[in-house]
């Protein structure tokens, strides 16, 4: 029987974290907040907490601990939950591996499949996340959040998030242990959380077809809204359709867009009717292209292009924000090979996720490798 969590660290204090810290600290559990720069702790610092408005209710919440240190953050923590976007968990799990305790369960809130790239950073420490280290992932935030203040937030949709450990056979393990911390439904693996990322899917193409909008207005749009016009949504949908026929090939249940915002609690009204859903017409985040392209779009291409799966939609998303960012995402993002299953069929990537350990050959009933990894 696992131990109740009690002691929890909140790795990354954008608004996704700072909502996760208030809202299990406001449930009674002693939570630790970390942050690398201190610039984003200050006013949160101060106060001692974090005030917040919205679906959880309006109040203030204090935690226990604010720190830029990360062995303060993380010492005697049950749980550690990273929240930083996709482009800097590599450097939050290279921070915080020489700190976590055997036992620790470390979960990326939002994954993004980036569990596979934890778990080979965590190895080159030592760290054995079939044994050691509990890892996991869910395909979302546990609730959405907007900043209205240095140390206030808007907190809409506590919601029922996909959740997997990898390798997938922890998973109950893990369950088991996040029974109380977040509501969760269980999913096969962290593929199946990783591709099911509806940001990869709500941002990059609707930036993409709105680009000289978010321009001429300095990032003041509302791109769920202003930004879903009839063609938007078309595009948007038939690059869901490539999501769900790479899902299909990998042996996972395909979910398109709207099943998985429903499925959160929440609902397709968001982008496809009008009108703001937080009441709040703030900038544009620069992470709409620079994390869900590089780790989102660019993730899914590599893998299609593995598997042979065509994804035209998704490929000339990567192309052309690349050109109008003059960034290579593609050299910077998600791949294959920095999730650690390039060369993989479909079998000898199931295998993986399942028992994080590779297949001799990536041929159906191959023998197992004692290397893990």
């Amino acid at each position: 029987m696992t131990a109740r969590v009690e002691r929890i660290a909140i790795l990354g204090a954008g608004p996704g974290g700072l909502a996760g810290a208030a809202a299990l600290a406001r449930r009674g559990f002693d939570v630790a907040l970390f942050n690398r720069s201190p610039e984003r702790l200050r006013a949160v610092e101060r106060a001692g907490g974090i005030a917040i408005e919205g679906d959880l209710g309006d109040e203030f919440v204090p935690l226990s601990l604010i720190t830029t240190d990360i062995r303060e953050a993380l010492v005697g923590r049950q749980l550690v939950m990273c929240f930083t976007p996709a482009n800097g968990q590599r450097t939050t799990a290279a921070l915080a591996a020489p700190h976590l305790e055997p036992g620790t369960a470390f979960v990326l809130a939002t994954g993004s499949a980036g569990s596979l790239e934890v778990a080979r950073i965590f190895a080159t420490q030592g760290l054995d996340v079939r044994e050691s280290i509990l890892l996991g992932e869910t395909v979302t935030l546990p609730q959405s959040a907007r900043m209205t203040a240095p140390d206030r937030l808007r907190i809409r949709l506590p919601a029922n998030v996909r959740l997997a450990a990898f390798p997938a056979c922890n998973s109950e393990r893990l369950y088991e242990l996040m029974s109380g911390v977040i509501a969760f439904r269980p999913s096969p693996n962290v593929l199946d959380t990783g591709i099911n990322n509806v940001n990869f899917l709500i941002h990059p193409a609707p930036m993409l077809l709105n680009y000289a909008a978010v321009e001429r207005a300095d990032g003041f749009l509302s791109i769920m809204n202003e930004g879903m016009t009839d063609g938007v949504l078309r595009c948007m949908d038939a690059l869901d359709a490539e999501k769900m026929a790479l899902a299909l090939e990998l042996g996972l249940t395909p979910a398109s867009i709207d099943d998985l915002y429903r499925e959160t609690g929440s609902s397709p009204a968001v982008y496809r009717e009008k009108g703001e859903p937080f009441g709040l017409r703030d900038r544009i985040w620069d992470r709409y292209i620079h994390e869900d392209t590089p780790f989102g779009t660019v993730m899914l291409s590599s893998i299609g292009r593995q598997l042979g799966v065509p994804m035209p939609v998704c490929d000339s998303i990567n192309t052309l924000l690349s050109v109008l960012e003059q960034v290579d995402f593609a050299a910077q993002g998600r791949t294959v090979e920095t999730l650690g299953i390039d060369g993989m069929s479909v079998a000898g990537i199931q295998h993986y996720v399942q028992y994080g350990e590779r297949l001799e050959s990536s041929l159906p009933g191959a023998a197992v490798s004692s290397k893990t990894t």
